[in-house]
């Protein structure tokens, strides 16, 4: 990047034949969600997408008849399987992308420890960062002052850690920019590949995650949870939030500030959770869902609608709490009634 819109969708086998398309300039790839100026996006649905929001990008892989319904601005690459053509295409710009990273450390480019940890000679660490027996700190990692690095930690190239944050033994953190007085319990993994897989006719074929995880300052990750990177824009956590132990987040998931989630839930791909939510434990929410501010869901909920602001749901599928202890309270006159009638002869 920048590439010619020609050049990219080449990769994907496809010849646009016209030479004004083939030299439109694409300066980023990104989601139809979150469209970046030059971009180049892919439309398999355009149920829930602003189409008037993509008048910044370049070009957009869509069925045909999307032209009449883009905004003046971007072109159009007719593909009957969008998501297909802009998978090939990032799969070939990088390859890399899949799989962990590694800490790209050269064994002669590393600075002496005391301690027996590989840190590479071009980290760069603020005075008072500890870091303990065993742990790997990767090329151009950065870490602030007061940062504790627990045993046998792995943190990879390029990631940056602010000042005064804990981060646990046997964690392991990737594609990542993390705050100051963040904690993170051992075992966490963050940064991690999203779970993200396109049908093909050879089978499930890995769509390359290319975005980053932002933790915002004096967040808390419990031990062994796991926050996955982006696909193309990234996962934020925000500012005070606290996420208890074996929790999963997947790709591109947005959450606000001093929001609470408790054990085992399990957060979907691009899901979106306001600021000062509380959410129970053993709650699952589908992909693509919205929650406002303040909600509260009980635990062992499983969300399948969006969520307004200021609500208390319960319940699988959840719903809002009043509605789903009638229900219950009916359920059970029910079995009541059932239960003192007479049998019928």
């Amino acid at each position: 990047m920048p590439a010619t819109l020609g050049h990219l969708v080449k990769l994907a086998g496809i010849d646009l034949g016209d030479d004004g398309l083939r030299s439109v300039q694409i300066q980023t790839l990104a989601s139809a969600a979150d469209p970046a100026p030059g971009s180049l996006v892919f439309v398999d649905n355009a149920r829930g997408i602003d189409l008037q929001a993509l008048s910044v990008c370049a070009a957009v892989i869509g069925a045909d008849d999307l032209q009449d319904r883009l905004p003046a601005g971007p072109v159009l690459v007719p593909a009957r399987r969008a998501r297909h053509v802009f998978q090939d295409i990032a799969l070939a710009l990088f390859p890399a992308s899949i799989g962990d990273a590694s800490p790209f450390i050269d064994p002669a480019a590393t600075r002496p420890t005391q301690q027996g940890a590989v840190i590479a000679e071009n980290a760069r660490l603020e005075d008072g960062v500890v870091v303990e027996a065993g742990a790997i700190i990767g090329d151009g990692v950065e870490i602030g002052s007061g940062t504790i690095v627990g045993a046998n930690a792995v943190i990879a190239r390029g990631c940056r850690i602010g000042r005064h944050s804990r981060i646990g033994a046997n964690s392991t953190i990737q594609y990542a920019l993390i705050g100051d007085r963040v904690r993170i319990l051992p075992g966490a993994a963050i940064g991690q590949d999203g779970f993200g897989y396109v049908p093909r006719e050879d089978g499930l074929r890995k769509v390359p995650q290319l975005g980053r995880v932002i933790i915002q300052d004096d967040v808390e990750i419990g031990a062994n949870t796991a926050v996955d990177r982006g696909t193309l824009g990234d996962t934020v956590i925000g500012q005070g939030t606290k996420i208890d132990n074996l929790v999963q987040i997947a790709h591109n998931v947005r959450i606000g500030m001093h929001t609470v989630i408790a054990g085992h839930c399990g957060i979907s791909g691009s899901v979106t959770i306001g600021s000062g939510c509380m959410i129970g434990g053993g709650v699952g929410i589908a992909d693509q869902i919205t929650i406002g501010d303040k909600v509260q869901i009980a635990g062992g909920s499983g969300v399948m609608d969006d969520i307004p602001s200021g609500e208390r749901w319960g319940g699988s599928p959840a719903r809002p709490a009043k509605q789903a202890l009638r229900e219950l309270l009916a359920l059970r006159k029910l079995a009541d009634d059932r239960k003192r009638s007479p049998r019928s002869e």
